[in-house]
């Protein structure tokens, strides 16, 4: 049985500052850090009044569109003085969305559920970076009439929705081999004609510099014909 690891080897890992949610105030402290980057909907958090109180410069960033990421990049990258580069990454982003877009143009839309869990069954909602690349991949998020960025749907509605594509990131290691999970719901198009698939959540789910891969990834389980090596490949 294959064995696999979330974080790298013990030797290489960062030291822990607590959870997005509860993160360690003694531990960030004790690191002294020049500069403490984090997403705008921690910035009631108490720990992070507390690091702005003692001195420490807090750059909170947000990440729920496209535009949003690439406005964080650029906000980093002129804190940490990598104006350029950080404009450069913007650029290639720009250049990946804009190639996916290409290949996909003329590609109907195809109705697609985005799981991140099963217990509860939470999806990709609308209002975040990950159902608009569904979008830019001419993906019709059945998710998106639920209301919330992540909302918990019932396997009843996913049925009478009838999505034709699933992605499911809970579906282990592999992203090549779904689970049986899906198996018993072969009223479902998606499960019928065996386009359930699953993803690297630890690409996906995390927005930044990689979201122009993430997007392929999306358009690719999407629209595979669009990518037939006949066509050549994104760049």
């Amino acid at each position: 049985m294959s064995q696999y690891c979330d974080y790298p080897p013990a030797a290489n890992r960062l030291p822990r500052v607590g959870s997005f949610l509860m993160p360690n105030l003694e531990e960030i402290i004790a690191l002294r850090p020049t500069l403490i980057i984090g997403l705008g909907l921690s910035s009631d958090l108490r720990q992070i009044h507390a690091l702005r109180a003692i001195g420490y410069p807090v750059l909170l960033v947000s990440d729920d569109s496209l535009a949003q990421i690439e406005d964080s990049i650029i906000r980093v990258g002129r804190e940490i003085g990598r104006d350029r580069d950080a404009n450069a990454l913007v650029a290639r982003l720009g250049a990946q969305v804009a190639a996916v877009r290409d290949r996909v143009k003329d590609e109907p839309l195809v109705r697609v559920l985005m799981v991140v869990g099963h217990q509860p069954m939470v999806a990709v909602g609308e209002g975040t970076f990950l159902s608009e690349l569904l979008t830019i991949a001419r993906g019709d998020n059945i998710a998106s009439a639920s209301g919330g960025q992540w909302p918990q749907l019932s396997l009843e509605y996913i049925i009478a929705m009838r999505p034709d594509v699933i992605l499911d990131g809970s579906m282990g290691t592999d992203p090549a081999s779904p689970d049986h999970f899906w198996d018993r719901y072969s009223s479902i198009p998606a499960v019928r004609n065996h386009r359930v698939y699953g993803y690297s959540q630890d690409l996906m789910l995390h927005s930044g510099p990689r979201v122009g891969e993430s997007l392929e990834m999306i358009a690719r389980m999407i629209h595979p014909n669009a990518f037939e090596s006949s066509k050549g490949a994104t760049k």
